[in-house]
Protein backbone atom coordinates (compact mmCIF):
# COMPACT_ATOMS: atom_id res chain seq x y z
CA UNK A 1 0.00 0.00 0.00
CA UNK A 2 2.74 2.46 0.95
CA UNK A 3 4.81 1.60 -2.11
CA UNK A 4 1.86 2.40 -4.37
CA UNK A 5 1.31 5.74 -2.62
CA UNK A 6 4.99 6.62 -3.00
CA UNK A 7 4.90 5.74 -6.71
CA UNK A 8 1.83 7.92 -7.23
CA UNK A 9 3.45 10.82 -5.38
CA UNK A 10 6.64 10.45 -7.43
CA UNK A 11 4.59 10.40 -10.62
CA UNK A 12 2.72 13.59 -9.72
CA UNK A 13 5.97 15.23 -8.61
CA UNK A 14 7.60 14.31 -11.94
CA UNK A 15 4.65 15.75 -13.86
CA UNK A 16 4.93 19.04 -11.97
CA UNK A 17 8.68 19.31 -12.38
CA UNK A 18 8.47 18.48 -16.08
CA UNK A 19 5.72 20.96 -16.83
CA UNK A 20 6.33 24.48 -18.07
CA UNK A 21 4.87 25.87 -14.82
CA UNK A 22 7.60 24.26 -12.68
CA UNK A 23 8.75 27.61 -11.22
CA UNK A 24 5.32 29.14 -10.64
CA UNK A 25 4.07 29.69 -7.09
CA UNK A 26 1.27 27.18 -7.66
CA UNK A 27 3.72 24.47 -8.72
CA UNK A 28 5.95 25.21 -5.72
CA UNK A 29 2.93 24.91 -3.39
CA UNK A 30 1.91 21.61 -4.98
CA UNK A 31 5.46 20.26 -4.70
CA UNK A 32 5.51 21.20 -1.02
CA UNK A 33 2.15 19.47 -0.51
CA UNK A 34 3.54 16.37 -2.20
CA UNK A 35 6.48 16.49 0.24
CA UNK A 36 4.11 16.74 3.20
CA UNK A 37 2.00 13.83 1.94
CA UNK A 38 5.19 11.80 1.44
CA UNK A 39 6.15 12.46 5.06
CA UNK A 40 2.66 11.38 6.17
CA UNK A 41 3.01 8.15 4.18
CA UNK A 42 6.38 7.48 5.83
CA UNK A 43 4.95 8.16 9.30
CA UNK A 44 2.01 5.85 8.60
CA UNK A 45 4.36 3.11 7.46
CA UNK A 46 6.41 3.44 10.66
CA UNK A 47 3.23 3.29 12.73
CA UNK A 48 2.15 0.09 10.97
CA UNK A 49 5.52 -1.52 11.64
CA UNK A 50 5.41 -0.48 15.29
CA UNK A 51 1.84 -1.72 15.69
CA UNK A 52 2.81 -5.12 14.26
CA UNK A 53 5.73 -5.32 16.69
CA UNK A 54 3.47 -4.43 19.62
CA UNK A 55 0.87 -7.02 18.58
CA UNK A 56 3.56 -9.72 18.45
CA UNK A 57 4.88 -8.60 21.84
CA UNK A 58 1.40 -8.65 23.38
CA UNK A 59 0.79 -12.16 22.00
CA UNK A 60 4.08 -13.36 23.49
CA UNK A 61 3.18 -11.85 26.87
CA UNK A 62 -0.28 -13.44 26.69
CA UNK A 63 1.22 -16.87 25.99
CA UNK A 64 3.70 -16.47 28.84
CA UNK A 65 0.90 -15.37 31.17
CA UNK A 66 -1.20 -18.38 30.20
CA UNK A 67 1.73 -20.69 30.94
CA UNK A 68 2.27 -18.99 34.28
CA UNK A 69 -1.43 -19.24 35.17
CA UNK A 70 -1.34 -22.95 34.44
CA UNK A 71 1.67 -23.39 36.69
CA UNK A 72 0.33 -21.30 39.55
CA UNK A 73 -3.42 -21.82 39.50
CA UNK A 74 -3.84 -25.27 37.96
CA UNK A 75 -3.34 -27.04 41.29
CA UNK A 76 -5.88 -24.79 43.01
CA UNK A 77 -8.61 -25.76 40.55
CA UNK A 78 -8.25 -29.42 41.38
CA UNK A 79 -10.06 -30.45 44.51
CA UNK A 80 -8.38 -32.80 46.91
CA UNK A 81 -8.85 -36.22 45.41
CA UNK A 82 -9.97 -38.50 48.21
CA UNK A 83 -10.27 -41.60 46.11
CA UNK A 84 -8.78 -45.03 45.68
CA UNK A 85 -8.04 -47.14 42.62
CA UNK A 86 -9.32 -50.60 41.92
CA UNK A 87 -7.97 -52.56 38.97
CA UNK A 88 -10.59 -54.38 36.94
CA UNK A 89 -9.72 -58.10 36.81
CA UNK A 90 -11.22 -58.42 33.31
CA UNK A 91 -9.52 -55.60 31.37
CA UNK A 92 -6.93 -54.15 33.78
CA UNK A 93 -8.52 -50.66 33.72
CA UNK A 94 -8.21 -48.61 36.93
CA UNK A 95 -11.53 -47.59 38.48
CA UNK A 96 -11.65 -44.77 41.07
CA UNK A 97 -13.63 -45.22 44.30
CA UNK A 98 -14.51 -42.30 46.60
CA UNK A 99 -13.49 -42.54 50.25
CA UNK A 100 -17.09 -41.90 51.28
CA UNK A 101 -18.20 -45.01 49.40
CA UNK A 102 -15.73 -47.14 51.37
CA UNK A 103 -17.80 -46.59 54.50
CA UNK A 104 -20.44 -48.91 53.04
CA UNK A 105 -20.18 -52.64 53.77
CA UNK A 106 -20.28 -53.58 50.10
CA UNK A 107 -19.53 -51.49 47.02
CA UNK A 108 -20.54 -52.30 43.46
CA UNK A 109 -18.81 -50.43 40.65
CA UNK A 110 -19.13 -50.57 36.89
CA UNK A 111 -15.86 -50.65 34.93
CA UNK A 112 -15.97 -47.79 32.41
CA UNK A 113 -13.95 -49.81 29.91
CA UNK A 114 -15.49 -53.30 29.80
CA UNK A 115 -18.69 -52.64 31.82
CA UNK A 116 -17.96 -55.46 34.27
CA UNK A 117 -19.60 -55.11 37.69
CA UNK A 118 -16.96 -54.99 40.41
CA UNK A 119 -18.01 -55.96 43.93
CA UNK A 120 -15.89 -54.89 46.89
CA UNK A 121 -16.64 -56.33 50.30
CA UNK A 122 -13.46 -55.30 52.12
CA UNK A 123 -11.82 -51.86 51.98
CA UNK A 124 -8.37 -53.47 52.24
CA UNK A 125 -8.73 -54.56 48.59
CA UNK A 126 -8.44 -50.93 47.49
CA UNK A 127 -5.17 -49.01 46.98
CA UNK A 128 -4.95 -45.26 47.57
CA UNK A 129 -4.20 -42.91 44.68
CA UNK A 130 -1.01 -41.22 45.72
CA UNK A 131 -0.21 -39.31 42.60
CA UNK A 132 -1.76 -39.76 39.16
CA UNK A 133 1.21 -38.08 37.47
CA UNK A 134 3.77 -40.76 38.45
Amino acid sequence: MYDRLRRELSYVEGLLEGSSTGNSPDAKALLRLIGVVDELVEAGQKLDVRQTELEEYAEAIDEDLNDLELLVYDDENEEEDDSYLITCPECGEDVAVDLEDLDDDEIELLCPNCHTTLSIEDASDVEEIADLDD
